[in-house]
């Protein structure tokens, strides 16, 4: 009887292992984030920031100009990041024991987070490259406070 349980307690331990692993790299992709980044990923999402930064029609022109490839590939890497995920879980179901392609899944999950989290970044610091130094400062605070704040 316990050889039965074994597996069973190596697929629970790695099924919440692979949960924990994505809700901290859900995580910490929101603090990463301004608050409402989220809505900023949407066709004319930068109204928000219009909201919170006061910006100008040429401002948010500038910001427009780079919006579309962000969001394009955000999709791309958002895609390909669930992609993964769903080749960890694919894992857990048909594996007895941790081996090194559960390894070498969990890498390409990190991998492509990583991406997520560098996309993230240029394009904040895209957008503060074209906002006047009043608007960077405001930009800077929204980003520091994101990060700040404990969810």
């Amino acid at each position: 009887m316990l050889p039965a349980r074994r597996p069973l307690s190596l697929v629970l331990f790695f099924s919440l292992l692979i949960l924990l692993t994505v809700g901290v790299t859900m995580l910490s992709v929101h603090l990463m984030s301004p608050r409402d980044w989220h809505s900023h990923d949407q066709p004319h999402g930068h109204r928000w920031l219009h909201k919170e930064l006061g910006l100008t029609e040429a401002e948010a022109a500038a910001i427009d100009q780079f919006e579309a490839p962000y969001r394009t590939e955000r999709a791309r890497l958002q895609a390909e990041f669930d992609q993964r995920v769903q080749a960890i879980a694919d894992l857990l179901e048909t594996r007895d024991a941790f081996g090194p392609d559960v390894v070498h899944a969990i890498h390409d999950l990190h991998i492509v987070h990583g991406e997520l989290q560098e996309l993230s970044i240029r394009h904040y610091f895209d957008m503060l490259s074209v906002l006047p130094p009043e608007k960077q400062d405001e930009l800077r605070k929204i980003a520091v406070a994101a990060l700040s704040t404990p969810q």
